[in-house]
């Protein structure tokens, strides 16, 4: 992107956040919260019953998911953590052991040459990670977790504390208690033919080099550029619940369309419930670094040149949709528009190559595909967890018409919309005073609608801000705000 091109995007964007007040966006959706495992599991086999149970059985290794095998001249049993086998012609608790997936995994980095002993547990120049140390222990050490193959690291996108070893991998949520320790899915990773297993997200191993190798549907998808943007698969092929063959990425849903086995991208924004806007007016163009995308009745959505660029590389609008809304920044320094198929992300500070990449939202799909049918967690009402989202029917109107508020409440964690929820609006007018109102509570898509009626008396030319907080048990306010233009032409 040339200096005349980002200049022109940023004039955009500062045009758009200075009219719309843009104060709260999407959440970043870039992590992943615990998921139910599903599949095939098995009885564990007799001759390991005793051995299982006595390293915490289904708790710690996980349930069984293969039958007994014999290789070479073990025999073992897969369980979703581990790899039990023992040698028959070895007596007594000697003959069992955890196979090395850790090892078989290819996951391994170099020993540091300076490790601090201060109270560390270190093997063989790794240091175990200090709440890990009661389980490597639980799993007498070396004999059966192994020895070390990396130094701990924290995991953002599967939001976990993690260390791999030989035998089995340790792992932490970081919204868990300190010292709520479980095994990374070692055994689901490396049994990928005969199980039918899928852990839940928290504990699978995105980046082994185990990769997922079937690739038949983004062959089929036809031109789209370099189709590396779409990020990795994280699954193989499967049938959907719709009985259309399906495979998740880690930014794109890919599908096959009727009985001609196209291949098409699911509508992914509106799958997740991304926050949508109506359609307005053109108001810029590509002097402002924008291009204005009609949908519907020559209404539409102005997307920056940079994201028109990247959408025409990448197949066009065929694959990306129309825009469901106007461009927000939903971190600092980071802007995101949603479109029908998938949402588009820059990043003026990252390097030129790299400033606009798809939104990682294939692991929420997976998730809600996923999702344990038992209850969930109850948010936390705070301002670290909830957020709103407002949008105005008109961005400029004159005083005798009304103006409409669109309210979008919903959990930071994973954008999941909120119901129930009763928030009031308060608009300051110019000479000082306000008008308050109530909305009504949000219903189960998140949503609420408030109408302001028109105030002839406003001069022309006058910028109303406004400000819509929640009715909550918060501490502390959760609130909004936005602006519009009064302005008739004279």
């Amino acid at each position: 992107m040339n200096l005349t091109k980002s200049g022109r995007l940023i004039t955009w964007l500062l045009i758009l956040l200075a009219i719309s007040l843009f104060l709260a966006g999407c959440s970043g959706a870039r992590s992943y919260r615990n998921a139910a495992a599903s599949g095939k599991t098995y009885e564990v086999s007799p001759g390991f019953r005793e051995f299982y149970n006595s390293l915490g059985g289904e708790v710690i290794l996980g349930p069984a998911i293969s039958q007994n095998f014999n290789y070479q001249s073990y025999e073992c049993q897969y369980t979703a953590n581990a790899l039990m086998c023992l040698n028959p012609v070895v007596l007594g608790a000697g003959r069992f052991g955890l196979f090395p997936l850790g090892t078989a995994l290819n996951v391994r980095e170099d020993p540091s040459e300076n490790v601090s002993n201060s109270g560390s547990r270190v093997v063989n120049g790794y240091t175990i990670y200090e709440e890990f140390v009661t389980l490597y222990d639980q799993l007498s050490g070396v004999v059966y977790t192994g020895n070390p193959l990396t130094q701990v690291h924290l995991n953002y996108p599967q939001q976990r504390i993690e260390q791999f070893f030989e035998n089995v991998g340790l792992y932490r949520k970081f919204s868990d208690p300190p010292g709520t320790v479980r095994l990374l899915a070692y055994g689901a990773a490396s049994c990928t033919k005969e199980c039918n297993y899928h852990p839940a997200l928290e504990a699978m191993i995105l980046d082994s080099s185990n990769t997922i190798s079937d690739q038949s549907l983004l062959e089929g998808l036809g031109k789209v550029g370099n189709s590396s943007v779409f990020g990795q698969p994280l699954t193989q092929p499967y049938l959907a619940m719709d009985g259309k063959q399906e495979q998740v990425y880690e930014n794109v849903i890919l599908y096959t369309e009727g009985n001609s086995g196209t291949v098409k991208l699911r509508p992914l924004s509106i799958l997740l419930n991304m926050l949508t806007m109506e359609p307005g007016e053109k108001v810029y163009g590509n002097q402002n670094g924008v291009v204005f995308y009609s949908v519907k009745d020559g209404l539409g959505y102005h997307v920056p040149i940079v994201f028109d660029e990247f959408i025409s590389a990448h197949g066009g609008t065929i694959l990306s949709g129309d825009p469901i809304a106007d461009v927000i920044e939903y971190q600092s320094g980071i802007y995101r528009q949603c479109f029908t198929n998938y949402c588009l992300d820059y990043a003026p500070s990252a390097p030129e190559d790299q400033r606009v990449t798809i939104a990682p939202l294939g692991s929420l799909y997976l998730e809600q595909m996923q999702k344990s049918v038992t209850l969930q967690q109850p948010t936390v009402i705070s301002p670290d967890t909830v957020a709103l989202q407002l949008s105005e029917q008109y961005k400029q109107l004159p005083s005798t018409e009304p103006q409409k508020i669109d309210l979008f409440v919903y959990r930071k964690e994973d954008q999941q919309p909120l119901a129930g929820f009763e928030s009031y609006l308060q608009l300051n007018l110019p000479d000082g005073s306000t008008y308050n109102s109530v909305l009504p509570v949000t219903q189960s898509d998140g949503r609420s609608t408030v109408i302001i009626p028109s105030m002839k008396n406003i001069p022309n030319g006058s910028i109303l801000t406004y400000q819509v907080c929640l009715k909550s048990a918060s501490t502390q306010p959760i609130c909004a705000a936005g602006s519009y233009l009064v302005w008739k032409i004279p």
